[in-house]
């Protein structure tokens, strides 16, 4: 297995909602490329990470030499992300693919390990919560590129499917010239993923969002809670006064129920037979106004502009500050 590191001064991603629920957290662009789409059958030969910097970013790229060292290139893509300290990880299609790949392929090659980790898939999040199926005839990688004008800037000449093909005549011969194709087609597509994130992020995703702002987005498509260790989405349920905040626990899952009483009115319920969970909250009403009493529910918040006494205001913003305060608060009785 070969490894190669190349740093770029390209200016990091950053906007004021888009800090509010990852600016504590390590980011790292994830990319694979195998020798088909059946994990099954297939395997993974090239391992594309691009992480942040000081001064701008690195991309680390783990290559097998040939089709009997994917368990070379799998060992090192998990110790790296344990060594780096990365706490989620962003890709294109990765939740259907990569991740899944990855995956699968760790327990083909008896390796005692397993990717747990939130993964910010920017296909699926614009997929869902954009307006860009209604404007675009395709949703690749590519085609986005080419919306936003950045097509341009890639330096590889190949594509998936042409890497594959040349890996296995490079598996043969090792020819310097085709390592070379192969390797910028991987780090051309993580740099062009890092850039994607940033363009659709623009001004906080608002001019393309279907719903009415990020907050309400990254609720619906799931947020992450305790350095990454759960996924959550939050949705206030009118008719029946409560919040309804559900996800996945994405490191070691566990089960437990939480029943009301007269100290608790919170049901929270955690299966680790599903790694999911449901917490549902009562809350409170007035002129079609909703509000948390967050010392009647046993939640700590120290402070917040729509904070009032024990009462929390609920907006998009705050249903998902309780949200987090409320998984947090399990998370310590059940761990």
């Amino acid at each position: 297995m070969k490894v190669f590191t190349n740093d770029y001064r390209i200016e990091h991603y950053n906007s004021p909602l888009w800090g509010e629920y990852f600016n504590t957290l390590k980011p790292c662009v994830l990319d694979i490329e195998a020798t088909g789409l059946d994990p099954k059958r297939c395997k993974l030969i090239l391992m594309g990470l691009l992480t942040e910097t000081e001064t701008g970013i690195r991309v680390t790229q783990f290559l097998a030499e040939n089709h009997y060292e994917e368990y070379k290139v799998l060992q090192a893509t998990m110790d790296f992300l344990k060594d780096e300290g990365i706490d989620y990880i962003i890709t294109f299609n990765g939740l259907r693919y990569d991740v899944p790949f990855i995956q699968t392929r760790l327990q083909a090659d008896f390796l005692n390990d397993s990717l747990k980790i939130y993964d910010f898939d920017l296909y699926r999040f614009l997929r869902k919560l954009s307006t860009l199926p209604s404007k675009l005839d395709s949703l690749s990688q590519a085609s986005i590129e080419r919306f936003w004008g950045i097509a341009s800037d890639r330096e590889d000449t190949i594509n998936g499917k042409e890497s594959v093909a040349l890996f296995d005549e490079y598996a043969l011969n090792g020819n310097p010239v085709i390592e070379k194709l192969i390797l910028t087609h991987n780090r051309e597509d993580v740099i062009q993923l890092y850039k994607l994130l940033k363009l659709s992020g623009a001004s906080d995703f608002e001019d393309i969002l279907k719903t009415a702002d990020f907050h309400s987005a990254i609720a619906t498509y799931g947020f992450p809670v305790g350095n990454g260790r759960y996924s959550v989405r939050a949705c206030l349920n009118p008719n029946r006064s409560t919040l309804k905040i559900t996800g996945d626990q994405i490191g070691d899952s566990v089960s437990a129920a939480f029943f009301p009483d007269i100290d608790n009115p919170i049901t929270a319920v955690f299966n680790a037979s599903t790694s999911g969970f449901e917490i549902e909250v009562p809350v409170e009403s007035h002129n079609n106004e909703f509000y948390a009493d967050i010392k009647k529910l046993g939640i700590d918040i120290e402070s917040d502009s729509e904070l009032i006494g024990n009462y929390l205001i609920l907006n998009p913003r705050t249903i998902n500050l309780l949200a987090e305060k409320t998984v947090l608060k399990y998370d310590e009785l059940i761990r």
